[in-house]
């Protein structure tokens, strides 16, 4: 009689940790489809996003900085050909 109480019991705990093992499955599978639901959205406001477009500005001393430089360098050319 002791036996069968002791081997019910020891059945009994059992199906309770195996029932927790498995909710704690569930929520973890809850969590990753959360998750993935999350990337999903995210993902597709990016590709909808428009395109960001920055224009930088050219400041007129720096191209005159380069004219001088390249004309400079000519410059030099010549005098190494000589």
């Amino acid at each position: 009689m002791f036996i069968q109480t002791d081997l019910e019991d020891a059945k009994e705990q059992e199906i309770i940790k195996l029932q927790n093992s498995l909710q704690s499955m569930q929520n973890k599978v809850d969590e990753t489809n959360a998750l993935l639901v999350k990337e999903r959205e995210a993902a597709k406001a990016v590709e909808e996003a428009p395109p960001i477009i920055q224009e930088t500005q050219v400041l007129v001393q720096d191209t005159e900085k380069v004219d001088s430089l390249t004309a400079e360098v000519e410059q030099l050319k010549v005098l190494v050909c000589i």
